[in-house]
């Protein structure tokens, strides 16, 4: 187990290292990045005196050599719109994506009693209704969703904030309901759908009908015994849709003006703000890399069987 954690770390490493290379190439190959700095109507006086304050009038070797420095240093420069530190900027942004990625992905969670109450009986009026719903809350968009919320729940009924932020403590709440609401409906129907296809497929193996001709109650046999072997397939779906969450909902924190790394890197782009679209990439990458190692260690602990080595 422990050599396969430090190859998976190994690995995980290499494929960061080859995001940033790609970011980096994105940056300063297929554009210039000084002319998306100073804009149309800058002279050339200005674009060269910019090439120069920010470095991009040396060779682009020695800037690759600067950028991955940098990098392993974990230096990523300073906002451009900001003035302050890059990291700095990203680290204070990350505690609030993932507070309502942890809260729309509870709200997904959901998902799996209501899975499992359609497993019990195939093609019954249960399995029928979820089938259709989970479908249903599958084809609606997040962004349909966030300005219908906003429209019914807190303008015409003036249940909650329309958007904004006031922290993350008692008063929160108000404000990281409707963006976690308008995020989960896809989460909620994927987990419904997988937990019902993956116990309906357990329910026909032979350890089933062994537990029940032993007379275990049948509860017994769905939650205990088939859930727990149908457990790998949905913790892998979680795991999916968690990092889905941490490379930050972009469209839905805009609309929500929730000041997480989708709008960050958003607003980064849009003032071409560089240093804080290379921090947020690569503590995105960062965080979804975590989330896969912990999805590999869950399964070891749902399924003695799995040995890594």
């Amino acid at each position: 187990m422990r050599n396969y954690m430090i190859r998976r770390l190994g690995h995980s490493v290499f494929i960061v290292m080859g995001l940033m290379v790609l970011l980096f190439f994105a940056v300063n190959v297929l554009g210039d990045p000084v002319e998306l700095l100073a804009g149309d109507d800058a002279t050339q006086e200005v674009i060269d005196a910019m090439r120069t304050k920010y470095g991009l009038d040396r060779p682009m070797y020695v800037r690759l050599g600067d950028f991955f420095f940098n990098f392993l240093t974990g230096d990523f420069d300073r906002s451009i719109r900001h003035h302050i530190e890059a990291r700095t900027l990203v680290w204070d942004r990350l505690p609030n994506t993932a507070a309502l990625a942890a809260v729309a992905w509870s709200i997904g969670m959901l998902g799996i009693p209501i899975g499992m109450l359609a497993a019990r009986r195939p093609r019954g009026m249960m399995d029928r209704t979820v089938n259709i719903l989970s479908f249903a809350v599958i084809s609606v968009p997040d962004f349909w969703l966030a300005l219908m919320l906003i429209l019914v729940v807190a303008v015409q009924f003036d249940l909650l904030p329309t958007s904004g932020y006031v922290g993350l403590g008692p008063d929160g709440w108000k404000y990281i309901m409707l963006p976690a609401i308008a995020l989960s409906p896809r989460v909620l129907g994927r987990n419904a759908q997988i937990t019902r296809a993956t116990m309906i497929d357990e329910l026909g193996k032979q350890y089933v009908a062994t537990a029940r001709s032993k007379g275990l109650a049948e509860n017994t046999v769905l939650y205990t015994h088939v859930l727990k072997n149908a457990a790998i397939s949905i913790v892998t779906l979680m795991g999916d849709e968690l990092a889905g969450f941490m490379n930050g909902a972009t469209i839905t924190e805009t609309i929500f003006a929730w000041p997480g790394l989708g709008k960050l890197l958003i607003d980064a782009i849009n003032a071409r703000d560089l240093p804080v679209v290379t921090a947020t990439v690569f503590v995105v990458a960062l965080m979804v890399m975590l989330i896969n190692l912990a999805v590999d260690l869950v399964y070891t602990w749902l399924d003695p069987r799995i040995a890594y080595k």
